[in-house]
């Protein structure tokens, strides 16, 4: 019941964002990489706890902050990635592993043609694997950068390489090819995308607003009692006819 629970109140809350904007605000830069990015702590909506993992180094965001207007997108198969800065992304920097293992070209050419929805993916993994307690080491650093990596549309200037980040993209490329991977876990996060971002040409991110951030929801999952009235709710949101629609600082967190 509480894997259910978490599953539909971030559904609720992921619907409810597409037709309007959620609030957001940062807290704590309490993540803090070497060469920018990490994550900090936050709110969306008033009153959920959230820990939020940039995955773009080209923009940036403040901490801490309040008042920023966010949709909320799920990153499971069939997302509208509409909202998103990269979900109309159609051309991206070419990912080149080269640490001398005899699957890199392979590995290089399952990121290389993963499309939006895909890469969105492989940086939930990679944020999965954080070891947030850790701190700045090499792990997280490399990470951070396989994440930029990824993420890094071709209109961009190349993702900075302050770490190696081969060893992070071989174990995306290779969860995300192997069909009995887990997968489950997608289910929790959400992307976080400033409503302010505009339109910046066919096949292109969208551009302007804060640095996007992915996260999981860490907050108590409901009790029975209310997720049955989030059911409810979805329910009513569902029913209701829908129009068709024509690196960091301590101060400033930037990737």
């Amino acid at each position: 019941m509480r894997l259910m629970c978490t599953t539909i109140a971030i559904l609720f809350l992921a619907v409810a964002a597409e037709a309007n904007p959620a609030e957001f605000g940062t807290h704590t830069y309490n993540f803090a990489l070497i060469g920018g990015g990490g994550g900090e702590s936050g709110v969306l909506d008033s009153d959920l706890s959230v820990e939020t993992f940039c995955d773009n180094f080209n923009n940036e965001i403040y901490v801490p902050h309040t008042g920023y207007s966010a949709y909320l997108s799920t990153l499971t198969t069939g997302s509208d990635l509409s909202h998103t800065r990269f979900g109309s992304n159609s051309s991206w920097q070419t990912v080149t592993i080269d640490d001398g293992d005899s699957n890199d070209a392979a590995d290089s050419a399952i990121i290389n043609d993963a499309n939006s929805l895909g890469r969105y993916q492989m940086a939930a993994f990679l944020v999965s694997q954080y070891q947030t307690n850790q701190g700045s080491n090499a792990t997280n650093n490399g990470l951070q950068a396989a994440i930029w990596d990824i993420l890094d549309p071709a209109s961009s200037p190349a993702a900075p390489t302050y770490a190696n980040a081969a060893e992070a993209l071989e174990e995306a490329a290779e969860w995300y090819a192997n069909p009995n991977a887990n997968r489950s876990f997608l289910a929790d996060f959400l992307i976080i995308s400033d409503s302010t971002m505009s339109w910046n040409g066919a096949g292109n991110p969208l551009s302007g607003g804060f640095q996007e951030q992915l996260t999981m929801v860490i907050t108590p999952v409901p009790e029975p009692r209310t997720a049955a009235w989030i059911l409810m709710g979805l329910f009513s949101i569902f029913a209701r006819p829908r129009r068709l629609a024509s690196g960091m600082k301590s101060s400033k967190a930037q990737g």
